[in-house]
């Protein structure tokens, strides 16, 4: 088997990503049940859905085409 470099950036904010994603279906269903969502609810659910839409125009404009300029992230290799 050959091994596969991933990008460990891209894999931490994607999984970032997924809890978002898992916290706005959680409240979405409160809300669909009928329970009115408090102001700090409201404000997470901003922020989730800011952080999946800033995301997704990163890759649509290859932000993350380019080396890390801080060199926080080392590709990693999976075996």
């Amino acid at each position: 088997m050959i091994p596969k470099v991933i990008n460990s950036r891209l894999a931490w904010l994607d999984t970032i990503s997924l809890e978002a994603i898992q916290v706005l279906a959680r409240l979405k269903t409160r809300e669909t049940d009928g329970i009115t969502p408090t102001a700090r609810e409201e404000k997470l659910m901003e922020v989730c859905s800011g952080y999946i839409y800033m995301l997704n125009l990163c890759k649509e404009h290859g932000l993350f085409d380019s080396d890390d300029p801080f060199n926080i992230f080392e590709n990693e290799t999976l075996h």
